[in-house]
């Protein structure tokens, strides 16, 4: 787990803390969000239990449903895609917003929208198909955070508005290469950017944060946050 990075939003700090491959925690205003909790509850012992799960699809890697199980509060929601929603069990369900690709809601003073994620190049359309999983949007009081998810660069990301902060996942065949995450900053400019989910399985070598970053143009607005996820 890496140390917590701190970002001003226009209503108190928001805390961003890596914890591996696909997963993070974020904290707002007394709100604490996990995505993607998997590997145990032993790598959330820092936190205080989530108030909002955020899950993005159904693969292994972003769905452990006993680490789910294990972290939850009584008072803690999720959100997800319908793929996930059908997997949950019945205690789970009945504390899911169902979300799909487009739509939007408020909760606890955060702008969530969920968005496309999905491979486009022809032979990996079959690891991530259009309209299964989410990606999300977040909006803390103006501050937006982009959960690009397992993906490919979309047209849908063309139109998703200003971006602060953007997560994109790098590794073949399921993801991204370095240079299609550039492509993926020029549609969505956004000012900071952590690579993630860049190695699979875990303890094989992959491609790196400092792969991206070497990608980068002389003085992009961008900076890329490298992080070991592993």
């Amino acid at each position: 787990m890496n140390e917590r990075d701190t970002y001003e939003t226009p209503s108190g700090p928001l805390g961003i803390t890596p914890i591996h491959h696909a997963t993070f925690v974020m904290e707002w205003n007394a709100e604490t969000i996990y995505c993607d909790p998997i590997g145990g509850a032993a790598r959330f012992a820092a936190f205080p239990a989530p108030t909002l799960v955020i899950l993005t699809h159904h693969h292994g890697d972003h769905l452990d449903l006993e680490t789910l199980d294990a972290v939850m509060s009584e008072e803690t929601h999720i959100i997800a895609p319908r793929i996930v929603f059908d997997q949950l069990p019945e205690d789970l369900a009945a504390r899911t917003t169902l979300m799909a690709n487009g739509q939007t809601i408020e909760w606890h003073g955060i702008t969530i929208r969920a968005v496309a994620m999905y491979n486009t190049t022809p032979d990996r359309q079959k690891y991530h198909e259009k309209g299964v999983g989410n990606g999300y949007l977040f909006d803390f009081a103006g501050t937006v955070v982009y959960l690009a998810s397992d993906t490919e660069p979309t047209p849908e990301m063309d139109d998703l508005g200003k971006i602060d902060i953007a997560f994109f996942p790098m590794n073949l065949p399921y993801t991204m290469t370095p240079d299609q995450v550039v492509t993926c900053i020029e549609k969505t400019a956004p000012r900071y950017v952590y690579p993630f989910h860049y190695r699979f399985p875990f303890d094989e070598p992959g491609n790196e944060p400092s792969d991206l970053t070497a990608l980068m143009p002389e003085g992009s607005r961008t900076e890329i946050v490298e992080r070991n996820w592993y």
